[in-house]
């Protein structure tokens, strides 16, 4: 069978694995974030995401939320 069948997991499998370690993170959100970033396979209306997919999305939403918080740091009111 395919490796993308064999590791790839629904949003809904990603969600109900990820609970026990107290991360909240919705099917549908999940399915929104690996779409923005183009990290899925889909076949018909299913999506797959495999570990090394979930692995990018994580990096890019850590690092989108890195750069904000710079940002808001940075954008604060000066001392002077």
């Amino acid at each position: 069978m395919s490796k993308i069948f064999d590791l790839g997991r629904t949003p809904e499998e990603w969600s109900a694995k990820l609970r026990p370690r107290g991360v909240e993170l919705s099917p549908r959100t999940l399915r929104s974030k690996a779409r923005e970033h183009g990290q899925y396979f889909s076949i018909g209306r299913a999506i797959f995401i495999t570990p090394d997919q979930m692995d990018e999305i994580l990096l890019r939403e850590a690092d989108r939320t890195s750069r904000f918080a710079e940002l808001q740091h940075n954008s604060g009111p000066k001392g002077g």
